[in-house]
């Protein structure tokens, strides 16, 4: 039975996932890559279970992002994958 993960471990989950995206975006300089970690930065200085070290360093660099995946926007309606 699958339990429900926790707020808590939700963030960690989120973190680990932008790392992970951080270091194949150093890799690669995929465009697609910067817009998902703009999107994973955005839901991190959002959460309220984050730090506030977090919430303020992700909600300042989340635009930062966005823009390095600007040409990598899908059309509306459209996915990244």
């Amino acid at each position: 039975m699958l339990v429900p993960e926790s707020e808590e471990g939700r963030v960690e989950t989120i973190t680990a996932a932008l790392l992970y995206l951080m270091t194949h975006y150093a890799r690669t300089g995929c465009p697609r890559l910067a817009t998902c970690i703009s999107r994973h930065m955005q839901c991190l200085a959002l959460h309220p279970d984050s730090s506030p070290v977090m919430r303020d360093i992700c909600a300042s660099l989340h635009g930062a992002w966005r823009e390095a995946g600007g040409a990598a926007l899908p059309p509306k309606g459209g996915s990244l994958h």
